[in-house]
């Protein structure tokens, strides 16, 4: 067997890896919207929907736990140029949380949607993705600015 292979870790050691930081992120997502009020269905409160997204994100990210446990297969892993696109999403996510309360809601939405969608190398063009980005921010700023009448940084 070659020495580079040897080297680097398992592919199922990979996914459970991954698999389990998936459901570490959702799980802390989960606890920091238990902090918010959920109101009731028919008058959502500011922690509505982040609740909702984030007991679907734990049963999802459980899921692909168990899915990536039982059906795992021996062999070397080959990263490609994942880890970059992955380490790319995870920054746009960071500079949006830091940026949204300085910018506000719609620039911040916009650029970071755009960025988003550039990284994740559409083949769209880029009137497309600019119209993308503009009509995601400007629905989700109208969905919860004014439909919902929450309030938005």
């Amino acid at each position: 067997m070659n020495d580079a292979y040897r080297s680097q870790p398992s592919a199922p050691t990979m996914q459970i890896l991954v698999a389990l930081t998936l459901l570490a992120g959702c799980s802390l997502y989960l606890y920091a919207a238990m902090g918010f009020s959920f109101g009731v269905w028919s008058s959502p409160k500011a922690g509505f929907i982040p609740r909702i997204a984030g007991c679907l994100g734990v049963t999802l990210a459980a899921c692909n736990v168990a899915r990536v446990w039982w059906t795992a297969k021996p062999g070397p892993v080959d990263l490609g140029l994942s880890p970059r696109r992955a380490f790319a999403f995870l920054g746009v996510l960071v500079a949006y949380v830091a940026l949204l309360g300085k910018l506000g809601f719609l620039p911040v939405t916009f650029a970071a949607t755009l960025a988003l969608l550039l990284v994740s190398r559409g083949r769209r063009g880029l009137v497309m993705t600019l119209t993308i980005a503009g009509a995601f921010s400007v629905g989700i700023w109208l969905l919860f600015g004014s439909i919902l009448n929450l309030p938005l940084p």
